[in-house]
């Protein structure tokens, strides 16, 4: 981490953007490519939505996911900051703490964000905030996977709070920052494929772009993020998709 920090801010913000974007078009666009080019006669029985989104609407969702990156990147200023003055709770040496705890910290990592997603995700569901901000992200109601990230500024800002409140909150190493950060991307990107690849669903609470597509068509249900533990427990979780 010491290292990074020795790079100039500017330059270090425009590293970070660029990988951000470079991994959302990776993540985002074989996906798409496969699924809504290639294979969009062989996978038709598998698209949960049987019509296509159109191409003003891919270019909405390609245009407001990567205004989120930008925002998602520009809070590399702040962390800095804390960073170099000793606030977070990073640390440099893996053998510090070993490599089970940088693999629970990345599990860790996960679950304190799945509970930060289902809630930040239900506030902006709140009457007085939803039409002015997370309205946008709900007017893409076939989603694709280039939709994954894109929300309302203030939407933006909101959601990063999960990584300041994992450098406070947990010990945690820059490799397993990335990691997760990488997991993020996969994950949202999974959830807004539009299609029902059952394969790719391991166990019973795990959330997917089924119930993912839920929330699209009816935003009483289904705000979970990782898993439906959340949704569950708190009555909002449906599984039928004629909801």
């Amino acid at each position: 981490m010491e290292k990074l920090l020795e790079i100039l801010p500017f330059k270090l913000w425009l590293i970070l953007l660029g990988l951000l974007i470079f991994r959302y078009v990776l993540v985002a666009g074989i996906p798409y490519f496969w699924l809504y080019v290639i294979g969009r006669n062989k996978y038709t029985a598998i698209k949960i939505q049987r019509s296509y989104p159109g191409s003003i609407q891919v270019f909405n969702e390609v245009k407001y996911s990567l205004l989120t990156l930008f925002i998602y990147s520009s809070g590399i200023w702040l962390f800095i900051f804390w960073l170099q003055n000793g606030y977070t709770k990073n640390y440099s040496e893996i053998n510090e703490f070993g490599i089970p705890y940088l693999i629970l910290s990345v599990l860790l990592m996960i679950v304190i964000h799945d509970a930060y997603s289902y809630w930040i995700h239900r506030l902006m569901h709140h009457k007085y905030l939803f039409k002015y901000t997370h309205l946008l992200h709900h007017k893409f109601k076939n989603p694709s996977p280039w939709c994954a990230f894109a929300f309302h500024p203030f939407e933006s800002i909101l959601t990063l709070g999960i990584i300041p409140l994992i450098m406070f909150l947990i010990p945690w190493h820059n490799i397993a920052l990335m990691i997760f950060i990488t997991i993020i991307i996969l994950y949202d990107t999974f959830i807004h494929l539009g299609f029902n690849l059952k394969r790719l669903k391991i166990f019973k609470w795990q959330n997917t772009p089924k119930d993912h597509d839920v929330h699209h068509r009816n935003s009483k249900y289904n705000f979970g993020l990782y898993f439906t533990f959340w949704d569950r427990l708190m009555g909002t979780y449906l599984n039928n998709q004629k909801s």
